[in-house]
């Protein structure tokens, strides 16, 4: 009897892990986050990286509290650290790395480890910080600053 009710057992907790590891268990792709308890958030990039700029008012703990952060964009808003922009209008224009970074920022391609190569500004009317303007390199990532520290964006691989 004692036999049976281990065997009872183990059947069952070998079915619930089972269960648990199932590909219907697991979270959609993209990643879905909650941001207020109503409202999720499809995460299209995260921040992997920082640069402190020379003139960063930000100090490296704060700026590191920033990684991992999810962002979403779609057609017309912005989604950022549990804060939102609706009715966004982009305006994208191709401009020189070496030229804007310069112009906008007093630094150079080199000093955020990139090339000089013509990069996509887009501008928009949201005021989250960093995304009244934010940079799309080539290679689909994002940068945008933030008190003099730019942070870097990487695409989901799975979106």
């Amino acid at each position: 009897m004692i036999n049976k009710i281990i065997l009872c057992a183990m059947v069952g907790i070998f079915l619930s892990m089972s269960a648990c590891n199932s590909p219907a268990s697991k979270s959609p792709s993209p990643e879905v986050i909650p941001t207020d308890g109503n409202t999720t958030v499809r995460v299209l990039w995260t921040i992997s990286q920082y640069v402190m700029g020379p003139n960063a008012t930000w100090d490296k703990l704060k700026a590191e509290a920033m990684l991992f952060k999810p962002l979403d964009i779609e057609e017309s808003s912005i989604i950022f650290d549990g804060k939102s922009c609706q009715n966004i209008k982009f305006n994208p224009a191709m401009i020189s790395t070496a030229d804007y970074l310069k112009t906008t920022y007093k630094i150079t391609p080199q000093e955020l480890n990139l090339s000089d190569q013509e990069i996509q500004v887009v501008k928009t009317n949201c005021e989250l910080p960093g995304f009244q303007e934010y940079i799309r390199l080539n290679d689909r990532r994002l940068i945008i600053s933030i008190s003099g520290v730019f942070f870097f964006f990487e695409p989901n691989v799975n979106y």
